[in-house]
C-alpha cells in the first residue's frame, strides 16, 4: 500500500517514477461515470454516461482523436500504393 501511495503521488511530478496521467484519467473518468449514473435523473444518465466513457476510451488510446476526425470526415482505410 505504501508503494502505490508513493507512486501515486510520484504520478504529479515530471518524472517517469509514476503512474501514467492518461491511465488515471481513464480511471477517474470511470469512476466519475458509476456515480453520475445514480444521480442524475433517468433521462440524463445515459449521455452522462456515454460522455465520461468516451473521455475514459480517449485517454487510453483506444480511441484516438485521428481516428474521431476519419469518422466525422466519413474517411476510409486506405491501402498504401506498391
Amino acid at each position: 500500500m505504501k508503494e502505490f501511495i508513493k507512486k501515486l503521488t510520484n504520478s504529479l511530478d515530471t518524472t517517469s517514477n509514476g503512474f501514467s496521467g492518461r491511465k488515471l484519467t481513464a480511471l477517474a473518468s470511470i469512476i466519475i461515470a458509476a456515480y453520475v449514473t445514480y444521480q442524475l435523473p433517468a433521462d440524463a444518465k445515459l449521455y452522462a454516461l456515454y460522455s465520461w466513457q468516451a473521455l475514459a476510451l480517449l485517454c487510453l488510446g483506444i480511441v484516438t482523436v485521428e481516428q474521431v476526425i476519419k469518422l466525422k470526415n466519413g474517411g476510409k482505410d486506405e491501402v498504401p500504393a506498391k
